[in-house]
């Protein structure tokens, strides 16, 4: 099983973070290895989420089931795809009107021997990107005019 943990403070508020982890429609606009992302089903504090990746050359779709409470966590585990195990944790602590507290982490492990030992590493690399890519997207939607975006 491969993991990863990350936990930064950082400047913008707890909700712009939680709102960037939750906007999955948006991922394939900031983060590069996911090429289509769609929510399946949505209610008060669960959603069914589709993500297509792309990596070890090739593309792989997987399902997951997304419990939260607005503003303060995410659990995100799997339902279906080519993973054997994906189970990851975003929790978001304001400390202040504009800084927040994020901790990641994030396990997986996938079903296919050989396709764990190529894709491994370059998932482990995304992951290991995964916050700063988020915090980019939060900063960017929360003041599109301070970051130069449109």
């Amino acid at each position: 099983m491969h993991s990863f943990e990350e936990t930064r403070v950082l400047p913008c508020s707890a909700q712009d973070m939680y709102d960037a982890v939750m906007d999955i429609e948006a991922y394939p606009a900031f983060l590069p290895w996911v090429s289509e992302a769609r929510v399946l089903t949505r209610d008060d504090d669960t959603l069914t989420a589709e993500l297509v990746a792309e990596f070890a050359g090739m593309r792989h779709g997987f399902q997951t089931l997304d419990r939260f409470m607005s503003g303060k966590l995410i659990e995100i585990r799997l339902l279906d795809g080519p993973f054997k195990c994906l189970e990851s944790l975003w929790s978001f602590e304001a400390l202040g009107e504009s800084s927040c507290k994020v901790h990641f982490s994030i396990e997986f492990e996938f079903k296919n021997m050989m396709l764990d030992m190529v894709a491994s590493p370059i998932f482990s690399s995304a992951c290991k990107s995964m916050v700063h890519a988020f915090e980019k997207r939060a900063l960017t939607v929360s003041n599109p005019i301070s970051t130069g975006a449109t």
